[in-house]
């Protein structure tokens, strides 16, 4: 049952626009939680990050019927540009504790999990960088019968944007904060060989002003909006090895009303693709989509935006201990720059994860992240490059080290921040009683 939710979980991960947040990503991120696997079906081998490892997994607190997980992540670190700009760089430590609570009630026919943390971000010096964030989400999983399932999800919190994010305004003296409120539905039917999915998703957003230096109000109001995403899959399984499947998905983008020179940026969009779910021999599998995307917006003051959509990611099982995994993702996001109307993203990445041993992972990565912004003469390229160890020392304590290094390049008439970063960080996390 718990391989089918994974593999079901990543299905629906592929097949729906992410909900993206901006925190703190160092050494107290999640330990020990497999990434779900994008390729349905396809088990011959086994990802090392997928690997299950029973004696190392926390044991939950059973409380009648309900089983609780509680864990708390404490790590320390240093960012050496806190600011994300080309200069002056100022760094800073700073402490990051994350309490989480998991609740899951296990059954064949109807999981039910529930999920709560808070993101607690202390700085030594920069305490207007400080943060205070929260999550609240939850999951249904129920199988009618062999042939039908149907997944409900929800989510609530209260997040940050970094500052290296690309509408993050350089005059706002603290980071951006908002909230997020998304609720998911998804129901699975099979026929025989063919596998047909829909799924609806409701999502809005609503986003703080800052304040710049001199106290006056950095506006934010023009960001907030509502997303309403329609999207439907039809998978036909050629053998049991890969599968042909075609995805078609429509957006509604409703902004709040906006009174002032730039209009709202009201748009509805769709995507249409073609793919493939393969397993090729015991050495590699995946699942990949090619298609056709566009973004239309109401006002004529912004450019549609149109192009060329593709998807996927690809294992590669170097050995039985060493996977290597690329991916590729090309999308229309939304940006709270002023005068733009969203930009097209391209990001491709390749990570190589490897069991040194059976409770040592060690991991490596490098993404490259190109924005074409519309309606303004502006592109970005960003490249991550991240290694990280996590020692799992037994089922309730587990180390962690985290180092990232990430650069921008901006260009255009109205370029964006050009800068140079690197956080370091290690940290412990707590789990069970």
């Amino acid at each position: 049952m718990t391989r089918r939710v994974i593999l079901l979980a990543g299905l629906i991960n592929a097949a729906i626009t992410g909900t993206a947040f901006a925190q703190v990503s160092d050494a107290t991120d999640s330990v020990g939680q497999a990434p779900p696997s994008s390729a349905f079906g396809r088990d011959r081998n086994v990802s090392v990050m997928e690997r299950e490892h029973p004696e190392y997994d926390p044991v939950p607190v059973h409380v009648g019927v309900l089983e609780l997980t509680p864990s708390i992540a404490i790590g320390t670190g240093y960012d050496d540009n806190l600011y994300a700009v080309n200069a002056p760089r100022i760094g800073d430590a700073y402490l990051h504790i994350v309490p989480r609570l998991k609740i899951v009630r296990p059954s064949p026919n109807l999981r039910l999990q529930l999920n709560g943390e808070v993101d607690l971000t202390r700085y030594a010096s920069r305490i207007s960088e400080n943060q205070t964030n929260y999550r609240l989400d939850g999951s249904a999983h129920y199988v009618i019968s062999n042939e039908t399932t149907v997944d409900l999800t929800g989510l609530y919190g209260r997040f940050a944007q970094e500052r290296t994010e690309p509408d993050s305004p350089v005059l706002a003296q603290r980071p951006l904060r908002f909230t997020i409120s998304e609720a998911s539905g998804t129901v699975t039917q099979v026929f025989n060989r063919l596998r047909v999915r829909g799924v609806l998703d409701v999502e809005n957003r609503n986003y703080q002003d800052g304040r710049d230096a001199l106290g006056s109000v950095v506006d934010q109001d023009f960001r907030d909006r509502t997303t309403v995403t329609g999207t439907g899959i039809v998978e036909y399984a050629l053998s049991p090895s890969i599968s042909l499947f075609g995805v078609g998905s429509y957006n509604v983008r409703d902004y709040r009303t906006r009174i002032g020179p730039v209009p709202a940026r009201d748009s509805q969009g769709y995507e249409a693709a073609l793919g493939s779910s393969f397993e090729l021999g015991a050495k590699i599998r995946g699942s990949l989509r090619v298609g056709y995307l566009e973004q239309n917006y109401r006002d004529p003051f912004f450019k549609d935006i149109s192009g060329v959509l593709v998807r996927g990611d690809v294992e590669y099982f170097l050995t039985p201990l060493v996977t290597l995994t690329a991916t590729v993702d090309r999308r229309v996001n939304e940006t709270g720059i002023l005068g733009a109307a969203g930009y097209l993203s391209t990001t491709m990445s390749l990570r190589a994860d490897y069991e040194l041993l059976r409770n040592l992972i060690l991991s490596a990565s490098v993404e490259k992240e190109a924005r074409d912004f519309n309606n303004i003469d502006r592109n970005d390229d960003r490249w991550t490059y991240r290694a990280s160890g996590t020692y799992r020392l037994s089922p309730r304590v587990a180390l962690r080290a985290d180092l990232l290094r990430r650069s921008q390049s901006s260009s255009g008439l109205l370029l964006g921040r050009n800068f140079e970063k690197t956080r370091i960080s290690f940290g412990v996390t707590l789990s069970g009683l």
